[in-house]
C-alpha cells in the first residue's frame, strides 16, 4: 500500500469469524496529530447464516482528514466488497418506528361508496511471502480501497508493520492491537483518501465463512468520544438479541402525544433508557419477518430509474445492476427467504462501555417487536372532530342525512347526533310539497270520475 503522506484514520467496521465459535472483529479510529477527526456514528448490517457471516458497515467522522485507513480484526481471510448507501438508507425506512396519535372520538361519513465500482485484484490468496514477522496473505483494490490482510503472532512487530506502512497507531492504542493478535486475530487494512467535504464512507461489506454472532467493539473504541450512536441489523432466520449488554424495549403505555406540536415523546423516552443503562443498553426497534424481495425491488427500481446515484454503478455510471444483484447475493446468502427476519437494535454507547464484545443470540422470546406504536397519553389543545364535505354539503364529523328522498337539492342542517350525524330537512312549502299537492288532486279526480 501507498505510505500517506498525512493523518492515517482507522475507522470502525467488522469482520466475520471462519467458525461460529469466533467473534466478528470492528476496527478503531487512530487518530494522528497534524489532523483532528473523529466518529461520529456507525451503521452496521449483520447478515447470519450458517453458511457465511457478512457484516456491512458504514462510519460518518468529523473533521477533513487528507487519507485514512480501517484496520480489522478478523478470522482467517476475508472476502473484501463494497455496497451502497442506498442500502442502508432503505433498512432505516423499512424498520424506522412510527408513532401514530391516539384516535379521536369523531364519526366520519363515508360519501358514496456508494459508488460500486467492482473488485480488481491486485493479488491475493495465502502463503504471501512475510515481512520480518508479519506475513500478508491478501492483497486487494476494492473501488476505491487498498486493502492488505495481514498475519502476526507478534504484537509489536504488527504494530511496527502498520506505522511504518502509514498507519498511525499511538502507545495507547497498541494494547487493544496486542490483545487481537493474543486472541489469534489477523487484520484487515483498507485506506482510502476521502474526497472533499465527505463525511461518511461508502458502506464496505466483510464476508467469512460460517456463522459468527458477535461484535467486539474494544477497537470500535479506538478514536470515538464519549457517546457513539450506532445502529445495528441484524439479518437471520428469526430475532435475535444482546446476550451481555442490557436489551432495552420502549413501553408504549408511556408514550405521550402534543396535540401542538404533532410529536410524541419516544425519542426522550429513548434517551432515558441509554442514560438509565450507562449508555451500555440496545434499544429494541423493530423485529419482525423481512421480505427480500421488497428490498430488492426497493433497489433494482432505484437502479433502473437512476443507477448513477444508486450508489451501484462504477464512475463511468455503468455496472449498477451486475453490482446490485452481487450485493443481494451476498447478503442473503444461505438464508431461507421463508424464515428471513430483522431486527433493528439502536445504541448511545459509551466510551467506557466500548471494553467488551457484544455477543448476539436468537432471542428466546421469538415474538415480533412492532415499530407501529400508538400513544396513550396525550398533551395539549386536542383538535376539534374534522369537517366533511358530501355532495356538496359540510358535515361534522360524520353522515349527512336528508329527511326525504329522490331530490336533488339539499336541504340545510337542523341537528347532529352524539357521534357527528348531521340531519337536514326539506322545507314543506318548496316544490317538492307542491308535486305531492297535484298528484293527490289528480288522484280525486280520478276517483270521481270512476264513481259518476
Amino acid at each position: 500500500m501507498r505510505t500517506a503522506r498525512a493523518l492515517i484514520l482507522t475507522m470502525g467496521l467488522g469482520a466475520a469469524a471462519l467458525q461460529a465459535r469466533d467473534a466478528t472483529a470492528c476496527g478503531g479510529c487512530f487518530v494522528g496529530e497534524t489532523e483532528v477527526t473523529q466518529i461520529t456514528g456507525e451503521k452496521m448490517l449483520l447478515a447470519l447464516s450458517q453458511q457465511q457471516t457478512t457484516l456491512y458497515d458504514q462510519i460518518t467522522y468529523s473533521g477533513s482528514p487528507s487519507s485514512f485507513a480501517w484496520v480489522l480484526p478478523i478470522k482467517g481471510v476475508a472476502t473484501v466488497g463494497l455496497s451502497s448507501d442506498a442500502l442502508f438508507q432503505n433498512l432505516n425506512q423499512d424498520t424506522a418506528v412510527t408513532i401514530s396519535a391516539p384516535q379521536l372520538n369523531c364519526a366520519g361519513p363515508s360519501c358514496g361508496g456508494l459508488a460500486f465500482a467492482g473488485s480488481n485484484s491486485t493479488g491475493a490468496g495465502g502463503g504471501s511471502a512475510p515481512v520480518g514477522s508479519v506475513t500478508v496473505i491478501a492483497q486487494q483494490v476494492v473501488g476505491p480501497y487498498e486493502t492488505v490482510q495481514l498475519q502476526s503472532t507478534d504484537p509489536t512487530a504488527l504494530t511496527d508493520w502498520l506505522t511504518s506502512h502509514g498507519y498511525n497507531i499511538s502507545a495507547s492504542d497498541a494494547p487493544v492491537v496486542a490483545a487481537y493478535v493474543s486472541e489469534g486475530f489477523n487484520f484487515l487494512a483498507l485506506k482510502l483518501v476521502p474526497g472533499e467535504g465527505v463525511s461518511s464512507m461508502q458502506p464496505v461489506r466483510v464476508t467469512t465463512a460460517g456463522a459468527s454472532p458477535s461484535l467486539p467493539l474494544r477497537m470500535v473504541a479506538v478514536g470515538t468520544g464519549a457517546l457513539t450512536p450506532i445502529n445495528l441489523w441484524v439479518l437471520a432466520e428469526g430475532r435475535y438479541d444482546t446476550v451481555n449488554f442490557p436489551s432495552i424495549l420502549i413501553d408504549p403505555t408511556k408514550l405521550v402525544w402534543d396535540w401542538d406540536s404533532q410529536s410524541s415523546n419516544y425519542s426522550t423516552l429513548k434517551q432515558d433508557a441509554f442514560t438509565s443503562s450507562n449508555n451500555a443498553g440496545w434499544v429494541v426497534e423493530d423485529a419482525e419477518p423481512f421480505s427480500m424481495y421488497q428490498l430488492q425491488g426497493q433497489l433494482s427500481e432505484l437502479v433502473a430509474t437512476d443507477p448513477t446515484t444508486s450508489g451501484y454503478a462504477d464512475a463511468m455510471g455503468n455496472g449498477a445492476a451486475a453490482a446490485l444483484a452481487d450485493d443481494m447475493t451476498t447478503l442473503f446468502a444461505g438464508l431461507d427467504p421463508s424464515s428471513t427476519w430483522i431486527t433493528r437494535f439502536e445504541g448511545l454507547i459509551s466510551h467506557a462501555s466500548l471494553n467488551a464484545d457484544l455477543q448476539i443470540a436468537a432471542a428466546s422470546d421469538q415474538s415480533q417487536v412492532s415499530r407501529y406504536l400508538t400513544a396513550t397519553q396525550t398533551t395539549g389543545t386536542t383538535p376539534a372532530c374534522p369537517v366533511y364535505t358530501c355532495g356538496g354539503s359540510t358535515v361534522s364529523g360524520g353522515w349527512n342525512f336528508w329527511n326525504g328522498g329522490g331530490g336533488s337539492t339539499p336541504g340545510t342542517t337542523t341537528g347532529t347526533s352524539n357521534g357527528g350525524c348531521a340531519m337536514t330537512s326539506r322545507d314543506s312549502s318548496g316544490p317538492f310539497f307542491g308535486a305531492a299537492a297535484l298528484l293527490a288532486a289528480l288522484a280525486f279526480a280520478r276517483r270521481r270520475n270512476r264513481r259518476a
